[in-house]
């Protein structure tokens, strides 16, 4: 009887995630995983998501909740956000989803309903769990996006610089990272901050596409448009590097016919 009660739930479970990717438009090539809702407040919340493309690139266009007014949070006016070839991510320190004006309390745990709207992949409904409240950093105060905190660069200390190159390759792009009194350390990551070490964060259009640990990277395929490819270099425990008040980043554009 166990063994037909497990079954019998694993099919209803399928078929769910059959019918959220697929009523609208072919999505079984986006899987979304790992949503996770923080509250900014007693009233909003800003969501947080992986997502792995096996497919060709699409946009995310737009997101709806019954539990509160949903919006796409970006530091880029495009036609909704990148999603490339690949793994990317909704993140606290880049391009995300914002929940206003919950009526529901924001109590640990609860699950929000959140719609997704892919431009070529159609509609996928998720739900975000809510966890512990987001820590507001000094990110925005330097000019740079999202919620992350930041590491100024003190007196004798290596004052990083950064320049990227980009070059087609296959369907999609390498980056290269020039970057000078820094070294890149995969070993120290999430560890204790060493001056001038550390890794990047790259985002393409504000969706943040993961961790450099090396000055190279390539990039999959992108949807048609021109989207700004930007890296910041981060400290081993992944605060923004600042000199003189001025982030360590830079930005170049790829064009996409």
């Amino acid at each position: 009887m166990r063994t037909i009660l497990i079954f019998l739930v694993l099919a209803a479970m399928a078929g769910g995630l059959w019918w959220g990717s697929m009523r609208d438009g072919s999505a079984t090539h986006l899987l979304v995983s790992d949503a996770v809702a923080k509250p900014l407040n007693d009233q909003d919340a800003a969501i947080f998501l992986n997502i792995q493309n096996t497919g060709e690139p699409d946009r995310l266009i737009g997101v709806f909740s019954s539990a509160g007014l949903a919006s796409l949070y970006s530091p880029i006016e495009t036609p909704g956000l990148p999603i490339p070839t690949g793994p990317a991510a909704l993140a606290l320190d880049g391009a995300h989803i914002r929940l206003s004006n919950i009526e529901s309390p924001l109590a640990d745990g609860t699950l929000l309903p959140v719609e997704l709207t892919f431009a070529k992949a159609g509609k996928i409904t998720i739900k975000a769990r809510l966890a512990d409240p987001a820590k507001e950093g000094a990110a925005g105060e330097v000019g740079l996006f999202g919620l992350g905190e930041i590491c100024a660069v003190g007196e004798g200390e290596p004052a990083p610089e950064i320049s990227l190159s980009v070059a087609p390759e296959g369907e999609g792009w390498r980056l290269q990272i020039n970057a000078e009194d820094f070294q890149f350390s995969k070993e120290l990551a999430g560890l204790y901050h060493v001056p001038g070490m550390g890794h990047g964060h790259i985002y393409v259009g504000g969706v943040k596409l993961g961790r450099l640990y090396e000055p190279e990277v390539h990039i999959g395929a992108l949807p048609q448009g021109t989207h700004e490819v930007r890296v910041t270099l981060n400290t081993n425990d992944h605060r923004a590097y600042v000199v003189d008040g001025t982030p360590v980043t830079a930005a170049i554009s790829i064009k996409v016919d």
